[in-house]
């Protein structure tokens, strides 16, 4: 994969207007896990269907034609009880797609089989695959609901790391979302993921949203550093090599202040405010079609369904464009990760740092 891929996207530091480069598209509401922390819990509840395929392939035609996307990301539910998974991530991977990344609770029987389509299909496309943990294995299994789930999910991890053996286009990963729960153990238990399962990245989430246990989402914002801290040693120390993309150092340099900058907001500081992009570079389709500039706004932009699943009618539209006047006006923020990455990165008064970070990085 060639540095050069990413020239199209370098305007949209210096420009937000145009096409989305970021789309979040909840494939299936299904899921074989009630996690207690879940924010998309009520729909996993009533195991809300995703869109059909034909409707992913005219959302990925329409966005094609607007411009390339840089990043796609499967959300649910649970993405691979999909079984048309892989065809789904060939209706972006075929019209140019940088990046896909899915986050799965690893316990699907044929979501290898997937990765394989999806690896094979896709060659052009870096595809990252993250397994979720929530902590030791008895805090894990509690949160998660599943006797086993955490040494079920350890293989998952071992799976993907040998399909990726020979391979350019896979990164393989974990995810942790840190909780009330696991706030005390997660740092500790993170470094002995690390040492063990040898993934590429880690992807670190602080509790957010609507959860089906409120609780939990009462975190202290210094647990939440001390999981950050004990990533950054781990990649220092050389356990941790990142994903193997061009331009991993920037990506590198821009995860770093992102968590730092979620940290500012979780503590109540506003005084480092960063632009939100949200609605401007990138916006998450439910699996109603509802299209929203993010998971937090509770703000829809219309329904694909009115509009035969062509997003630039959506994203031309009168209310897209007040939505974001109101985001920009009211300064608004959150902690979710996603949108706030994109913030650091498409904010050029952040990439002098963020160019600085990324050349000490090497």
């Amino acid at each position: 994969m060639s540095a050069l891929r990413y020239l199209p996207f370098l305007r949209r530091g210096l420009a937000h207007a145009g096409p989305p480069l970021h789309l979040t598209v909840f494939v299936t509401g299904a899921c074989n896990l009630r996690c207690r922390h879940c924010f998309h819990w009520k729909e996993v509840a009533a195991s809300v269907p995703g869109p059909p395929l034909e409707s992913i392939e005219k959302l990925a035609a329409s966005a094609s034609r607007m411009g390339p996307l840089l990043w796609v990301s499967f959300g649910g539910g649970e993405p691979f009880l999909r079984h048309d998974l892989a065809d789904l991530a060939r209706a972006f991977g075929s019209r140019g797609l940088r990046h896909l990344a899915i986050p799965t609770n690893g316990l699907v029987d044929h979501q290898h089989a997937a990765v394989e389509r999806m690896l094979d299909e896709n060659p052009d496309t870096f595809l990252s695959v993250s397994v979720s943990f929530d902590g030791p294995p008895e805090v894990h299994d509690a949160i998660r609901q599943v006797p086993g789930g955490h040494a079920r999910s350890l293989a998952a991890v071992a799976e993907l790391r040998r399909q990726k053996r020979g391979r350019t286009n896979l990164g393989v990963g974990i995810m942790v979302t840190v909780t009330a729960e696991n706030q005390t153990s997660l740092a500790q238990h993170l470094e002995e993921l690390v040492r063990e399962a040898r993934p590429d990245n880690v992807t670190i989430n602080l509790a957010r949203g609507t959860a089906m246990e409120e609780e939990l989402l009462e975190v202290d914002p210094a647990c939440y550093l001390e999981v950050v801290a004990t990533k950054e040693r781990l990649m220092k120390e050389g356990w941790l090599r990142y994903f193997d993309f061009p331009l991993k150092r920037v990506a590198v340099a821009r995860d770093r202040m992102m968590y730092a900058h979620v940290a500012r907001i979780a503590r109540g500081d506003r005084s480092k405010h960063l632009p939100c992009t949200a609605g401007s570079l990138s916006a998450v389709v439910f699996e109603n079609g509802e299209v929203h500039p993010c998971e937090i706004l509770g703000r829809s932009i219309g329904d694909l369904n009115d509009v035969d699943w062509d997003l630039k009618r959506l994203w031309e539209d009168h209310r897209a464009a007040e939505l974001r006047r109101e985001i920009k006006a009211t300064r608004c923020t959150c902690t979710w990760e996603c949108a706030q990455a994109d913030n650091v990165l498409f904010n050029r008064r952040a990439w002098p740092e963020l160019l600085g970070r990324a050349v000490r990085s090497g």
